[in-house]
């Protein structure tokens, strides 16, 4: 039994007439033929729309009150007067974009609209107060309606009544009004709109003025608010100032912290004083030192007369001089006399006591060298004691000075802060009466001669072709519910223009005679699917390059709906035969694009072209160097003529060469072997078997699946080749057969 069609329509000795035609095609999409037909049988009810839409924008026209619109020009002038600007206060406005949207804001607040409603006294005008003017039927029924809000039913929800009426005339006001940048200009258009002409012109410019005052008001009362603040700000800068000033002194006294210029203390000038002396003492000290041990190692060497020539003492030169002397007479009177001679003798003598005078002169002035040696440490000691109490009174100072520096440096800020205050407060005290505002009227709304609107023509044109298409709508909706809403077409009720998908129970036909006869039905294999899509070789990329499309979605469809066999099938991958009535591309296209749906739903899916043509083995783009031959024939392994689709992860089993006797090898039981191994190592199994009508080759395939799949386009779905094909493959006993139809 097949699990497409059920018994009841389809039984199993079925054998359809070679050239029968069904009278109901399968249901097709609403093409502009349908379209055009459905203008043509509903023109009356489209008429009808239209001509009630235009008379209600006629009515709506109508009713509309004149206005009139008249505009003032503002300019925003970057010009700044040098003499009497004062900047300091509020920095000028840039003619930039973003300046631009803020003044249109300004321009439409709330704040300046009240000004606006308060100078003209417009809480007494019928125009923007609604509690003066005579309700309309509009507003009538818009107040019914918001009688029905809930919001509404509760008195302690609504506002105040003073309040309301208030912001109700401003929001009129506001609707009344608008401002335009004049495109890359500074310039903004005020335009104001009433049932008036002179009080549009008004309206105008008493907001462009309102607008202009509004900005030297800003900046007077800026200026009044900058110069208060200074003032206040003064008065504590001074005080402050004051006290640290006294603090700053208060502090020196305190720490007797003197200092004879800015900067120079005196206790630094007593140290750098102290210093110079000291070092003036060491050397002092030193060269008394040298000649001290000059003198020492001199009377240790037994040389003591040399002891002139680092004191330079007279009396020891004179002593040399006359030892000098007792050598010389002593040289001459030893030649003569000898040393006994009593003149030698006295010379000897004379001799002895000058060298005891010179030791004693020696003596004395090593003792003299002596003592300066120590006076002169006596004196260096008592300088550097005196430097270290220096020292120490200028690191106290120094300790204090660094809290000193730092009450003086608040008092120099305070100062200078006071100062920058002081000059700020000059610049802005006396200017209220020299302020200019940013903003200057450079035209005047002039009162208006023609109305602005509304535009009547305007409305009653554009509901033409609003009518006109209110009335198709309307008509698509009737055409949609046409079993509820039947319609009449001359007089006689008529169902809906488009034909029922299709028809379960026969209708009779009324012939010339008056009498019915009875309709035929289809009775042929079930339609799976209805591809709206051209079924070309290249529609086997769609699955690929366009997952979410109609097509690939159709496709996977598909999938779900041939995996269901019957439940006495044999278990493992569904074998499905792909067959048609002719050689065209929609088969393989419908074969290739089945086995790539399967492979992105995750299944292992195999691809076996048996048809002569080779178009499935085209559509993938395979290198098929072997193929069924081969392995049947065992010269190739399966897994070696199996190739890889480049674009997906479908393999490709072809046949690159085709025995002289296809039949037979199809028809043979290794073929049956094959399609069982490949059913057992797969998850899913296509098989382009070929035209049905080409040979017995596609019939005999069909057999060893487990449903065969007929596609056919909607063209030829009810020609004689449908009928033959499906008698070809019933007569064979294939697998179930269902029909895939394609554009």
């Amino acid at each position: 039994m097949s699990p497409y069609r059920p018994p009841s329509r389809l039984p199993a000795s079925y054998a359809p007439p070679p050239g029968y035609a069904p009278l109901y095609a399968p249901p097709s999409s609403f093409q502009l033929a349908d379209f055009f037909r459905l203008l043509d049988a509903r023109r009356g009810l489209i008429l009808r729309v239209a001509l009630a839409t235009i008379l209600c924008a006629v009515a709506f026209a109508m009713v509309q009150p004149t206005t009139y619109t008249s505009s003032a020009v503002v300019i925003l002038d970057p010009r700044k007067n040098n003499v009497t600007e004062t900047t300091s206060v509020l920095s000028p406005l840039a003619p930039d974009a973003a300046t631009m949207q803020n003044q249109l804001q300004i321009l439409t607040s709330r704040e300046l609209a009240a000004t606006v409603v308060e100078r003209l006294k417009l809480q007494d005008d019928p125009e923007f107060n609604p509690a003066l003017a005579q309700p309309s039927l509009i507003q009538l029924v818009g107040q019914m309606f918001s009688l029905l809000h809930p919001r509404n039913w509760f008195a302690s929800d609504m506002p105040a009544p003073g309040t309301l009426g208030r912001d109700r005339i401003i929001d009129s006001f506001l609707s009344h009004i608008s401002a335009n940048p004049q495109g890359l200009s500074t310039a903004i258009t005020v335009s104001a709109r009433s049932r008036d002409a002179t009080k549009a012109a008004l309206l105008a410019n008493t907001l462009a003025d309102a607008y202009v005052k509004a900005q030297l008001a800003i900046k007077v009362n800026a200026t009044a608010a900058t110069t208060d603040w200074l003032n206040s700000r003064l008065q504590d800068l001074s005080q402050q100032l004051q006290a640290q000033q006294e603090a700053v002194q208060r502090y020196k006294a305190q720490n007797n912290l003197n200092d004879s210029a800015p900067g120079n203390s005196l206790v630094d000038q007593q140290m750098s004083a102290i210093n110079a002396q000291v070092v003036a003492a060491r050397s002092e000290l030193a060269a008394k030192q040298a000649i001290k041990n000059r003198i020492d190692q001199l009377a240790a060497s037994g040389n003591p007369a040399d002891i002139g020539q680092i004191v330079a003492s007279q009396l020891i030169v004179q002593l040399r001089t006359q030892q000098s002397e007792l050598l010389r007479q002593e040289a001459e009177l030893g030649s003569k006399y000898g040393p006994l001679h009593p003149r030698m003798q006295a010379i000897q003598q004379q001799k002895r006591d000058m060298a005891f005078k010179i030791t004693e002169e020696v003596n004395r002035l090593a003792a003299s060298a002596a003592s300066d040696v120590i006076m002169a440490r006596a004196h260096l000691g008592s300088l550097q004691s005196s430097l270290g109490g220096t020292e120490g009174t200028a690191r106290t100072q120094n300790v204090a000075r660094i809290q000193l520096q730092a009450l003086e440096s608040n008092a120099n800020s305070t100062r200078l802060q006071y100062e920058a205050f002081v000059q700020k407060l000059r610049q802005t005290q006396n200017m209220d009466d020299a302020q200019t505002p940013e903003s200057r009227i450079i035209s005047q709304a002039p009162v208006p001669l023609y109305p602005s609107g509304p535009k009547r023509s305007l409305i009653v044109a554009a509901s033409i072709p609003l009518g006109v298409l209110l009335g198709i709508l309307t008509a698509l909706i009737v055409e949609k519910l046409g079993p509820l809403l039947p319609v009449r077409v001359n007089g006689s009720p008529r169902a809906s223009l488009v034909p029922p998908m299709m028809r379960t129970r026969p209708r009779r036909r009324t012939s010339n005679a008056g009498t019915t006869a009875p309709v035929a039905v289809w009775n042929g294999p079930p339609i799976l699917s209805e591809i709206n899509d051209p079924a070309q070789l290249r529609a086997a990329d769609f699955v690929l390059d366009y997952p979410a499309s109609k097509y690939s979605h159709a496709m996977a469809a598909l999938v779900r709906q041939l995996e269901s066999r019957p439940a006495s099938g044999v278990a493992g991958a569904a074998i499905v035969a792909v067959t048609s009535p002719d050689n065209g591309e929609n088969r393989s296209a419908i074969a290739v694009s089945l086995a790539r749906a399967a492979a992105k739903m995750g299944k292992k899916t195999i691809l076996v072209d048996c048809a002569g043509a080779r178009l499935s083995t085209k559509a993938i783009k395979a290198p098929v160097k072997s193929g069924i031959f081969e392995v049947l024939t065992g010269s190739v392994p399966l897994n070696q003529a199996l190739v890889k689709d480049p674009r997906g992860d479908v393999y490709l089993l072809g046949t690159p060469r085709r025995p002289p006797n296809a039949v037979t090898m199809y028809s043979s039981r290794p073929m049956a072997r094959l399609v069982h191994i490949l059913r057992g190592g797969a998850d899913f199994v296509v098989i382009d078997c070929g035209p049905a009508g080409a040979g017995p080759e596609a019939a005999l395939i069909a057999r060893l699946a487990d449903a065969t799949v007929l596609v056919s386009n909607r063209k030829a779905l009810h020609s004689p080749l449908i009928a033959n094909a499906a008698q070809i493959l019933e007569s064979a006993k294939a697998a179930p057969i269902g029909i895939v139809v394609t554009k």
